[in-house]
């Protein structure tokens, strides 16, 4: 049995649910819009819809002052930006505190892994803002050894002085060394993972990759010859926070962050974060099959 190094890890969705913390939160976000610039909801939504499909991301913070809301007050963004911009930030950033968590025992498997002489390194198609404040949000950021990110959104030339000065000072930054990957390095590119082999001098059958997009993630182990570990937990979405999500975000941008409901499966599935620990002894547990479905009735050809 190989001896490994090192677990690298996704972040959304297996280290905690995306889905269940950004729901909430951009709708928080779309009603503060509607209390205070007495829009119709459609058209606010609408509008960060397009934003958001630019960037392709449901992650972009400037959407806002980005979208045709703020046309009509460009001349004029220090009243906007207090009667409009921080109401709305400070929903999004109430709702993010209440719902955004990690799953059960995730801290502890961190610094259990760690404790046994592994490196955990974040491997994630986050931005490098998004990635970076959730994991100070949760308190993960010294749990790593290093993250690995998507490129990162620069500061709009309209943006609240106060961000600015926090983004100065270094503020927004994580405990964890973060590299910023190229674009081309999304998965299910396996440049990201090879990029952290090199980085660290390692071969892949050293390494533990832990994902729950089994479309995206295994193939990026399978294709660097580290042991695949599908987070089979993470793709537990509801129907209702699935069509929720789906009326902010375009179809593409969705799949870019969340695994899509399929019959495809992976031979080695975990159903807590926790079974990494026990991955790395040599357990190993096999993804049950998908659930048959009845064969539709038709009429009988003669």
């Amino acid at each position: 049995m190989p001896r490994y190094r090192a677990v690298v890890t996704d972040l959304d969705n297996t280290l905690y649910n995306w889905v269940d913390y950004i729901v909430p939160s951009l709708e928080a976000m779309v009603d503060s819009l509607v209390a205070t610039t007495a829009l119709p909801r459609v058209r606010i939504v609408q509008s960060l819809k397009a934003v958001y499909a630019k960037y392709a991301s449901n992650e972009y913070p400037f959407a806002i002052q980005e979208s045709e809301i703020f046309a009509p007050y460009e001349a004029d963004f220090d009243s906007f930006n207090a009667l409009v911009l921080r109401p709305a930030r400070r929903a999004f950033v109430a709702a993010r505190e209440r719902y955004l968590r990690p799953y059960p025992r995730v801290r502890e498997t961190l610094d259990a892994l760690r404790a046994r002489g592994l490196v955990v390194v974040g491997l994630t198609d986050a931005p490098r803002n998004a990635a970076e404040l959730r994991l100070k949000t949760l308190k993960l950021d010294g749990h790593f050894d290093a993250l690995y990110t998507l490129p990162g959104y620069p500061l709009p030339s309209h943006v609240d002085p106060e961000i600015r000065r926090k983004d100065e000072a270094g503020l927004y930054r994580s405990r964890t060394e973060v590299v910023e990957l190229p674009l081309d390095a999304e998965k299910p590119s396996p440049a990201g993972l090879a990029r952290i082999l090199a980085d660290f001098g390692w071969k892949g059958r050293e390494v533990i990759y832990v994902g729950d997009n089994v479309k995206k993630d295994m193939p990026v182990a399978a294709a660097c010859g580290a042991l695949g570990v599908w987070a089979e937990y993470g793709t537990y979405v509801s129907e209702e926070y699935r069509e929720r999500l789906a009326v902010i975000s375009a179809r593409a941008v969705t799949l870019r962050h969340v695994a899509e409901e399929t019959a495809a499966r992976w031979p080695l599935a975990v159903s807590s974060f926790a079974q990494v620990l026990e991955v790395a002894d040599g357990a190993r547990w096999v993804a049950a099959p998908a659930p048959r479905r009845p064969a539709r009735r038709g009429r009988r050809r003669t």
